[in-house]
């Protein structure tokens, strides 16, 4: 059995709520943030839980390939026409958050953050950049990845795969290596955006690809299959989330996120979920895009204080989340009244 659109929605959001966990905890430096009950050795277990997090891009990139990849099947020559749709609605729905978070908020508040420099603002408005909100950064490289989807779709059915995800993987290396070891090569602004910008795209590629590889050669199927062979699969499975989370643990380098990402999606796929859980996941899913674009306006730059103060782990975190629902809600109504105007479907 493959990823379900169901699936798919409910592991987009287990990804956004990772990134949440990550932003919020991946910090040793704690006291006058939050106060761990549990410790692993010195370090809080939560510090553990939100390295493995850092595999949140990778779990989201490779859950788009696969669904970009199913849908440039299916939709033949329409594709491109509905990328460039979806690509759309993606704009006008972060727009509606630039204008509220960083046009209107930060005025009210009087924040540092309010745009004084139309040329920034422009920028940020075409996502070219992402200074106001330091989350944006992957607006940009997801764009990239839906308009290259077509070219990078054709060479995945047209060449060996193996030779596809190693030279995907030699690129990722590359990219890894500029990205945090030699971040600075250029002095000029224009080559610096596009070394930025080019690694995090190849550091992306590297599970975007594997997503649309597993799409075509049904490795859930094949992974299914394993685990039926077996008694207790959901409890395998969860083992070998745990195993995951000490692997990273144990090399705590995000080098290895793409890796510990994708196994965790085959994972993940085995456990059986709770109807009334997977409802509300499915739910939630609907404001992940939201929760992605607005978390760090909350945790970081506008309410720092107030999310924290609740000061101990579930709380804060389930508090970021509701911020992020309930202004989500008020995003996606404009949205909607937005996309009615402008007769988008």
């Amino acid at each position: 059995m493959e990823i379900s659109i169901k699936q798919s929605k409910i592991l987009k959001t287990i990804a956004i709520l990772m990134m949440l966990c990550l932003h919020l905890f991946n910090t040793l430096d704690y006291k006058y943030l939050f106060t761990p009950l549990v410790f692993v050795g010195s370090k809080p277990l939560i510090y553990y839980i939100s390295l493995f997090c850092d595999a949140c891009v990778p779990i989201f990139a490779f859950v788009s390939g696969y669904g970009l990849f199913f849908n440039f099947q299916k939709e033949g020559k329409q594709y491109s026409v509905k990328n460039r749709k979806r690509l759309l609605k993606l704009y006008i729905n972060y727009w509606i958050i630039l204008i509220i978070f960083v046009g209107i908020l930060s005025h009210i508040l009087s924040h540092p953050i309010a745009p004084h420099s139309w040329a920034k603002f422009l920028l940020n408005f075409t996502a070219l950049i992402g200074s106001y909100n330091g989350a944006w950064w992957f607006l940009l490289i997801y764009i990239l990845l839906v308009l290259s989807a077509p070219f990078l779709f054709k060479l995945v059915l047209k060449y060996n795969i193996v030779v596809i995800l190693l030279a995907t993987f030699v690129l990722y290396v590359l990219s890894f290596y500029l990205r945090i070891y030699r971040p600075n090569i250029f002095q000029n602004h224009f080559l610096q955006w596009l070394q930025t910008n080019g690694t995090l795209y190849g550091c992306t590629l590297l599970p975007f690809l594997a997503g649309a590889i597993a799409q075509k050669d049904q490795w859930n199927t094949k992974v299914s299959i394993l685990f039926k062979e077996r008694k207790y699969t959901a409890i395998w499975a969860v083992s070998g989330i745990i195993v995951l989370i000490v692997i990273h643990g144990l090399v705590p380098n995000f080098i290895i996120a793409p890796f510990t990402g994708i196994v965790f999606v085959f994972l993940f796929n085995q456990i059986p979920i709770h109807p009334a859980i997977e409802r509300f996941l499915l739910w939630l899913s609907d404001h992940a895009t939201n929760m992605w674009l607005i978390h760090m306006f909350f945790y970081m730059i506008y309410f720092k204080q107030f999310i924290y103060s609740p000061r101990y782990v579930l709380p804060i975190f389930l508090l970021l989340v509701t911020c992020c629902v309930l202004s989500s809600l008020v995003i996606n109504y404009i949205n909607q009244k937005t996309l009615e105007v402008c007769r988008i479907r």
